[in-house]
């Protein structure tokens, strides 16, 4: 990146640009989304245009320059969001009250009880937040996975 802010080549800042956002599409599609996940878009988008606006001229500079920083501060907005609530913090179960059992995990009231009234299993639970009850905090979900919402996952040992 520095290679190419000095040579003020704009086929350099194209080709690191170029670069900058494959790898960003590798780590989109190798990571879970969650909740304000974007955070490294826009910090891409930012280093691009600031790229970009390097050898660039005078038009294009008034137009990408402060582009570039509203799009970090966009970033670091999303970031912060994003790390605070990294460990789960304002995400919410369904469990079953009466043996504790935590069946479903998911980051928003909506999407928990759209999983609660859409699938049937013959008993009535409850939605809570995580930060409500903290030993379920660190529990396995009986139906962890998002893309399959009724498959059981493998249960820790002891918990079968």
């Amino acid at each position: 990146m520095a290679l190419t802010l000095a040579a003020d080549s704009l086929l350099l800042a194209t080709a690191t640009g170029g670069l900058a956002l494959g790898a960003l599409m590798a780590y989109r599609r190798t990571i879970e989304p969650r909740p304000y996940s974007s955070w490294p878009a826009w910090m891409t988008g930012a280093a691009t245009a600031l790229l970009l606006a390097a050898p660039a001229g005078e038009a294009a500079r008034l137009l990408l320059v402060p582009l570039a920083v509203v799009e970090t501060v966009v970033g670091f907005v999303l970031f912060a969001l994003w790390r605070r609530r990294r460990n789960g913090r304002g995400d919410w179960i369904v469990w079953l009250p009466e043996t504790g059992v935590v069946l479903r995990r998911e980051w928003s009231r909506r999407a928990a009880t759209h999983w609660a009234e859409s699938e049937r299993h013959g008993t009535h639970c409850a939605i809570s937040r995580v930060d409500e009850f903290p030993e379920a905090a660190g529990a396995v979900p009986v139906y962890p996975f998002r893309e399959r919402p009724g498959i059981v996952g493998p249960r820790p040992v002891g918990h079968e």
